[in-house]
């Protein structure tokens, strides 16, 4: 299952839209909080995520590809999410360097399925490349990944 939705993610992303923009988004999350468990539970310290992103002029994105638990165990899955943009800066940290507020979601298809809320800003340091500051709140029906407060930094190129 996951390879066929692999294929499909690489299959769309090359006949995507000229009206649109492909880029590369690499994410790197870490738990800054998360409940107890019973002894002998496992935990999610970190994920790191490598993806393919899609951004339309609409200001939305869908983005899909590979992410990676780190923690006690490891674990690797197939992710795919969306995410909204502003339409104009929401501020401008140095002349040039614009910043965008967004707020999305996501799922993962780790050991158990795990549903995220995220927002946060996306950085202009170039004009090919993008950083991306976010905080993500995971949503399972597995206590190893409920309820775990994520936050993190990406590099978009």
């Amino acid at each position: 299952m996951k390879s066929l939705l692999l294929a499909t993610l690489v299959l769309v992303s090359a006949h995507a839209s000229a009206e649109g923009q492909i880029a590369s988004l690499v994410n790197f999350s870490s738990t800054a909080a998360r409940p107890t468990t019973d002894e002998g539970e496992t935990n999610v310290t970190s994920i790191l995520s490598a993806s393919m992103e899609y951004t339309l002029p609409e200001n939305v994105s869908f983005y899909g590809g590979l992410s990676f638990v780190i923690g006690e165990t490891f674990e690797n899955s197939v992710s795919l999410g969306a995410r909204y943009y502003s339409s104009t800066p929401a501020l401008q940290i140095l002349p040039g360097i614009p910043m965008w507020s967004f707020i999305g979601g996501g799922v993962s298809f780790f050991d158990e399925t795990v549903y995220y809320p995220e927002a946060g800003f996306r950085i202009g340091i170039s004009d090919v490349s993008r950083l991306d500051i976010f905080v993500k709140i995971l949503n399972s029906s597995s206590d190893t990944y409920d309820k775990h407060v994520m936050v993190g930094a990406g590099l978009t190129f």
